[in-house]
């Protein structure tokens, strides 16, 4: 909901660039969420490496919002050795190895395969939906396979075509204070979508008071700061003061064309392009109240939300219209990469770790686009907000191919 402003971009280079949700966290979600510093930075000519994808889906899967975020998000790129009809070469077990819990494999399967086999059954699937539904049943018996012999049955389902290098973002689900009624210190509105159509009024005007007086406030918060980037990842949770919390999602945004305030920190050479990560961006912005206003307003993109039914152990929804699972769930470009898909991603994370792991393409991003482009949920934590706040890396990816 891998979100940016209700669009999914990569975190770190939402900084610098832009993600519409999927459903997204710095990516939107839902259609949102959606990954960060390339949104927040995208105007600064990154140029991710090249990769070639499996055939595109032609399934016109909705954007989650980040932003959001997805999510939240997402970017994405593939392998399309299948495509090219180069022969898939003899991998071990050790290539595809994951350090992740088989859990939330099986969650991210659990939480993906319905949909998809939904829509792998309409007369009018395409060739890369029933793909990827048939990826994800035979992920699913691999999955059900007595102890130690996952890897086995894996590579008994599936050829692994060569890896491409990719460039891979991350995006999280921020947590934020918040408020049914305005008062003294929480003044700032999260607005619903206006109805009626037209055209909607910037961020500047909204923040001017464009809306108020029309009864569209949903919640209000006491950060401006942390509310711009619910606006990049597209969905988050809200703590409110009786204990509950709520989780909000990507409703729809004024259609105005977002600008990176990452890349507009660049070019008054406040930071350096490789400084413009979200805790940096942030950081600025609190150490410089006064000018913190207007750089936000740089962005005239708004996104609105809507609050969304969920469990607190769940994720916020993404591409899929299904909860997005961390360190499982990545943002695609799904012109290039069916949703459904199942990849093989390494990638070394800000920790010092490196992170290995099988995962399935549920999102997506209005920054994911073209090959060479991955955006990595990360969950809703403090540690999953570091990670996809300064997520900057190229990768290994892989997308496995179904034997039958």
């Amino acid at each position: 909901m891998p979100l940016l402003d209700g669009v999914h971009v990569p975190a770190t280079l939402r900084w610098l660039t832009v993600r519409v949700p999927a459903t997204p966290l710095w990516r939107p979600v839902q259609g949102r969420l959606a990954p960060l510093v390339l949104a927040l930075v995208a105007g600064c000519a990154l140029t991710p490496p090249s990769a070639t994808g499996p055939p595109p889906d032609g399934s016109g899967a909705p954007v989650a919002a980040r932003v959001a975020g997805a999510g939240r998000g997402a970017e994405q790129a593939a392998t399309g050795a299948a495509k090219a009809g180069a022969k898939a070469p003899r991998v071990g077990a050790a290539t595809l190895a994951d350090g992740e819990s088989r859990a939330s494999l099986r969650t991210a399967v659990d939480e993906a395969m319905p949909v998809l086999s939904r829509r792998a059954a309409r007369p009018d699937a395409t060739a890369g939906t029933r793909r990827a539904a048939r990826s994800l049943q035979l992920l699913g018996e691999a999955l059900a396979a007595p102890e130690g012999s996952f890897d086995a049955a894996l590579l008994e389902r599936f050829s692994v075509p060569a890896a491409s290098e990719v460039f891979v973002t991350g995006y999280h689900e921020p947590t934020l204070t918040a408020r049914r009624s305005r008062d003294a210190r929480f003044r700032h509105p999260i607005y619903r979508m206006p109805q009626g159509g037209g055209a909607l009024p910037t961020r500047a005007e909204i923040d001017a008071g464009a809306l108020s007086g029309r009864g569209l406030e949903l919640f209000w918060v006491d950060d401006p700061i942390e509310l711009f980037f619910l606006h990049v990842q597209g969905s988050g949770r809200l703590e409110l003061d009786d204990g509950s919390v709520v989780r909000i999602g990507y409703a729809g945004s004024n259609g105005k064309t977002y600008r990176a305030i990452g890349a507009v920190l660049v070019e008054r050479g406040v930071l350096r392009r490789e400084e413009a990560t979200a805790p940096a961006i942030k950081a600025y912005l609190r150490a410089h109240p006064g000018e913190a206003p207007a750089i936000l307003r740089e962005n005239p993109r708004y996104v609105f939300f809507q609050a969304r039914a969920a469990r607190a152990e769940q994720g916020p929804r993404g591409a899929l219209d299904v909860p997005l699972v961390p360190y499982r769930s990545v943002a695609v470009d799904p012109a290039l990469v069916p949703l459904g898909s199942i990849g093989h991603l390494r990638v070394p994370l800000p920790t010092g770790e490196t992170f290995s792991a099988l995962v399935v393409a549920m999102d997506t991003g209005t920054a994911i686009k073209g090959p060479g482009r991955i955006d990595l949920f990360c969950g809703p934590d403090e540690r999953a907000a570091r990670i996809a706040g300064e997520l900057r890396h190229p990768g290994q990816l892989v997308w496995l191919e179904p034997r039958s």
